[in-house]
């Protein structure tokens, strides 16, 4: 459906998929359906994601945790431009504050990350 390294827009994503075209992890019947990743936000994507703070931000992260497939990730490469850089499914997510004050402060998020997830690739 995507070709790695390919960019696409989040129009034509949604077109393809469905969900939000604003959410980082737009969702379909209650299904993460793909990764949206900046690097402003998350410095580690798509491999470490930082999940803010939010009933959507944070209940969106915890569904791909619960899901525990692969996902289309794709990381901001400029204004409207998503690099697809394959399918990532959760392999951990961590609430420990000491855990994740490191990779907080790495995206100058401090107090504003409630957990981390840590994906992997399923290409």
């Amino acid at each position: 459906m995507f070709d790695l390294g390919d960019y696409y827009t989040r129009q034509e994503v949604h077109a393809l998929i469905g969900g939000s075209v604003q959410s980082y992890l737009p969702t379909v019947k209650k299904r993460v359906v793909a990764g949206f990743f900046n690097p402003a936000f998350d410095p580690d994507a798509p491999r470490i994601v930082l999940a803010g703070r939010g009933p959507i931000i944070e209940g969106t992260a915890d569904q791909l945790t619960r899901q525990a497939d692969a996902v289309p990730t794709f990381v901001k490469r400029r204004v409207n431009c998503w690099e697809y850089v394959g399918r990532y499914r959760v392999v951990r997510q961590t609430y420990d504050q000491a855990e994740i004050l490191p990779y907080a402060r790495k995206a100058n998020r401090v107090g504003d990350v409630t957990s981390v997830l840590f994906l992997q690739s399923a290409d």
